[in-house]
């Protein structure tokens, strides 16, 4: 069932690449009585998933700043056992390694602000999780997109807390994390996949935030 979710997901995401608002699909049978087509009968079987489209935002002095960053959003597909997010931003540090992390606040209702912030993670009551979905080191244009696929529970790329508990409640942020110009070796690997892989030598700091909530 994860496995059909995830081929679905994958597909329904591919037009984020143009930022693209995916269309509804609304199933009804023909005058003739014939079924109805594949994709009608695809998007009534998971029509209880949910998409949402944000914008990229800087963030200066751990505070979201007010300008979205140009040509860059991300969209979050949920559904009743997973999230599927995909970021796509500009404005990077050439030569430079950033990561993505899903910030989970699987109970947003007990975050001390709305939208949630970071000092929430420190109140086991919101029931915190930051797991990194992706990272690489950005190419002369300054660009990167960031895919990636968390079911609950799925704990293996978790910095902290349970991961993902309530899909369809959580407010999640996608973040892009530095971590400074690109060292070599097994520090390199650290900077591509841990939270503060890389960190010393370099510094690292959250630099961009899309919020999704519930």
């Amino acid at each position: 069932m994860i496995k059909h979710r995830f081929t679905l997901l994958v597909a329904i995401s591919a037009c984020v690449a143009a930022l693209v608002v995916p269309m509804a699909l609304t199933p009804a049978a023909s005058a003739s009585g014939k079924a109805p087509s594949v994709a009608v009968t695809a998007a009534a079987e998971n029509s209880s998933e949910k998409i949402s489209i944000r914008p990229v935002k800087p963030i200066i002095m751990m505070v979201p700043g007010p300008v979205p960053v140009p040509a860059a959003g991300s969209q979050l597909t949920r559904d009743r056992d997973a999230i599927f997010g995909v970021l796509s931003t500009k404005g990077l540090n050439p030569g430079w390694v950033y990561t993505a992390w899903f910030g989970i606040f699987n109970n947003p209702s007990e975050c001390a602000t709305r939208p949630c912030s970071g000092a929430d993670f420190m109140n086991p009551a919101v029931q915190g999780s930051r797991v990194n979905f992706g990272g690489r080191i950005i190419g002369p244009d300054g660009s990167a997109v960031y895919g990636g696929f968390l079911g609950v529970g799925d704990t293996a790329g978790a910095f902290d807390g349970p991961g993902l508990l309530r899909p369809r409640h959580a407010e999640i942020h996608m973040v892009v994390r530095s971590h400074g110009p690109a060292l070599m070796g097994a520090m390199l690997t650290e900077q591509l996949t841990m939270f503060n892989g890389g960190c010393p030598p370099n510094m690292c700091a959250n630099v961009q935030i899309s919020i999704h909530e519930p």
